[in-house]
């Protein structure tokens, strides 16, 4: 079972939401959804907690959260952490865990760089570490979804790294120099060819609301037609809530980070 917990929802996370219940429903796995708005009580939010972790159900709060929440997220039991947010993550990461997100980026970048394909084993093709020695990679934000998880995995896979943020000077200089590009800002249309080389791979891992409809940080047309992209929406969105539930799944199979700490 997964139960879900947004408070103060947007368009953007009620379509992330749908798509969790929809293949929720497909693989037979329970989806609870729990909607609340800001004035909530956080007694609430926490018996929703405790419920997860004396049954063991996958669970996750929908970000954003108002902030009064946001410790109640880095709270998540551990083995009901599907997007490894509690303050204890990094156990998971020890075992081989990864971010929703960035389980999904990897996928996309073992397909790309290093022709894995799923045919033996979806597990040994999650498992094995890709090696990234010798890329340079520019990552645009540096939020708790994606861009600061994502410099853990790049640093722990041997990447150079460019990591960006708004106060970075030159920024459209820096990312030139990568040959992977990853935007993670959440700032509809920032990125076009200014922002990177004609043969870089892109990786568009950001989703905002723009008048009622979802964008990532860069549109399809503003691309060189050598370059390679994994648009949003449409593209690593879908792989993020498929993770999402191969770690719950994960979690529940073999689950054993009490006897490695």
């Amino acid at each position: 079972m997964l139960d879900i917990v947004e408070i103060d929802g947007n368009l953007a996370s009620d379509k992330y939401i749908q798509i969790k219940q929809k293949i929720g429903q497909q693989m037979g796995i329970k989806v609870n959804l729990n909607k609340f708005d800001s004035q909530v009580k956080i007694s609430t939010v926490e018996r929703i907690l405790e419920d997860a972790r004396l049954n063991n159900h996958g669970l996750i709060f929908q970000l954003p959260v108002p902030k009064d929440y946001e410790l109640l997220v880095s709270q998540t039991p551990l083995r009901s952490d599907v997007d490894l947010l509690s303050l204890d993550n990094y156990k998971l990461w020890n075992l081989g865990f990864l971010p929703p997100t960035i389980g999904a980026i990897d996928l996309v970048l073992k397909e790309i760089l290093a022709g894995e394909s799923t045919e033996d084993s979806f597990d040994k093709f999650v498992s094995h570490k890709l090696d990234l020695k010798g890329q340079i990679v520019a990552v645009i934000g540096q939020g708790v979804l994606v861009g600061g998880p994502l410099l853990t995995y790049l640093k722990d896979r041997g990447a150079t790294i460019i990591s960006l943020n708004k106060n970075t000077p030159n920024p459209t200089n820096l990312c030139k120099l990568a040959n992977i590009l990853i935007c993670a800002a959440g700032s509809p249309n920032l990125v076009d060819t200014k922002w990177f080389n004609p043969n870089a791979i892109i990786i568009d891992a950001s989703t905002s609301e723009v008048d009622g409809y979802l964008s990532g940080d860069i549109q399809p047309e503003n691309i060189y037609p050598t370059n390679l992209l994994c648009p949003s929406p449409g593209g690593i969105g879908s792989i993020t809530v498929l993770y999402l539930f191969y770690n719950l799944l994960k979690l529940n199979k073999d689950y054993k980070y009490e006897s490695k700490t």
